[in-house]
C-alpha cells in the first residue's frame, strides 16, 4: 500500500560520451515502481549525438549541456542539483551515473527507507558488480517488501567505502543545503573520490541509512576514472587532506589526524601503483621526499620493499 507522504525523487545523471550507456540506464529509470518527478541529464561538454539520444527518450528528460567538459561527474552533478534543488516539488535527489542499471524497486525502497525515518537525510542500497566484459547476470533482482535498514557510522564507512556510491544512494534536499553551508556539495577540484568526500561529510552530519538490498548493477569499465589507479590514489591523498581540514575546522581534532594518516596511507599506495606500472623514477622520488621531508617513516620502509621486489602489484579486477 502506499503512503500518502511518499517522497519525491529528482534524478541528475551526469552524462559524458556515455551514447552506448544511457539509453540502457534511462530505460532502468523508466522502468522504476515508484516514479521520479523529473530526470536531468547533464551533458559534460558539447556532443550532438549523445544529447539527441537523450533528448528522444521516452523519459522526457530535461537536458542540460555544459560549454566545455569539465573532467569528472562533480560540477554536473552540481548543476543539475541546483536546479531541482529550487523547486518545491523535489524532496531528494538521485545521482545516478550515465551506465549504471537500477533496480526497478530502488526508489520503492529508498522511499520506505526515508519515509521510516524521518529524521534520515541520506539512504543507500547494497549493490552487485557487474563488469561489461561479461554478459549481467540473469534474472531480476528481487523486491524488498519491508526493507530493513540500519544506521552508517563514518568509521564502518571508512572501512567500506567501496559499499557506497551515488548510483545506488538518494539525498534528501535540505541535506544538500546542509552542505553549503559546510564545505559545499561536490568538489569541482577532485578528479576522483568526489562522492567520498561528500559522503564522509554527510555521515559526520546528518542520520544516514542502509539498506542490505541489491539495488541494480555496477557497472565496471576499463576506460573508467578509476581504471587509473595511480591518478586515483594521489587523489585520495589531496582528498583525505581536504577532509582533515575540514574537520580541523570543526573543532575535531581526532578525526583530523585520521584523515592525515590516511592522506600518507594513500600516497604510499600511490606511490606503488605507479612503481608497479613502470614509473619507478616518478615513485622512488614521492617516497624519498616523503621519508625525509615528510618524516613519514613508513614511506622508506615501501621504497626498500619495492627496491628489493618484496612487493607484488596488487590484483585488479
Amino acid at each position: 500500500m502506499s503512503r500518502s507522504d511518499e517522497i519525491r525523487f529528482g534524478i541528475v545523471i551526469p552524462a559524458y560520451k556515455a551514447a552506448t550507456t544511457i539509453v540502457a540506464t534511462l530505460d532502468a529509470v523508466a522502468a522504476q515502481s515508484h516514479s521520479p518527478i523529473s530526470v536531468v541529464v547533464v551533458i559534460d561538454g558539447p556532443d550532438p549525438g549523445l544529447e539527441e539520444l537523450v533528448s528522444e527518450h521516452r523519459l522526457n528528460c530535461d537536458v542540460i549541456v555544459l560549454p566545455e567538459n569539465t573532467g569528472a561527474p562533480g560540477s554536473p552533478r552540481n548543476v543539475g542539483a541546483a536546479s531541482l534543488c529550487g523547486r518545491p516539488d523535489i524532496e531528494a535527489i538521485w545521482f545516478l551515473d550515465d551506465d549504471d542499471i537500477p533496480a526497478p524497486d530502488f526508489l520503492a525502497i529508498m522511499d520506505e527507507t526515508l519515509g521510516s525515518h524521518p529524521d534520515a537525510m541520506f539512504a543507500c542500497s547494497s549493490f552487485r558488480d557487474w563488469n561489461e566484459a561479461s554478459p549481467r547476470e540473469a534474472g531480476e533482482i528481487q523486491s524488498a517488501a519491508r526493507p530493513v535498514s540500519t544506521e552508517i557510522e563514518l568509521d564502518w564507512y571508512l572501512t567500506n567505502t567501496g559499499a557506497l556510491l551515488p548510483s545506488f544512494s538518494v539525498i534528501r534536499v535540505e541535506a544538500l543545503r546542509l552542505l553549503d553551508d559546510h564545505g559545499g556539495r561536490f568538489n569541482p577540484v577532485l578528479t576522483h573520490n568526489q562522492d567520498y568526500e561528500v559522503f564522509v561529510r554527510l555521515l559526520h552530519l546528518v542520520e544516514s541509512r542502509r539498506v542490505d538490498w541489491c539495488g541494480g548493477d555496477y557497472r565496471i569499465r576499463a576506460s573508467s576514472l578509476s581504471a587509473d589507479t595511480a591518478r586515483a590514489w594521489s587523489c585520495r591523498m589531496q582528498t583525505d587532506l581536504i577532509l582533515a581540514d575540514w574537520f580541523d575546522s570543526k573543532s575535531n581534532p581526532k578525526i583530523c589526524q585520521t584523515f592525515r594518516r590516511r592522506s600518507r596511507s594513500a600516497a604510499r599506495r600511490a606511490a606503488r601503483e605507479r612503481w608497479h606500472s613502470g614509473d619507478r623514477m616518478t615513485a622512488a622520488k614521492s617516497l624519498l621526499w616523503r621519508g625525509i621531508v615528510g618524516l613519514d617513516f613508513k614511506a622508506m620502509v615501501v621504497l626498500v620493499s619495492l627496491s628489493l621486489g618484496f612487493e607484488r602489484p596488487s590484483a585488479r579486477a
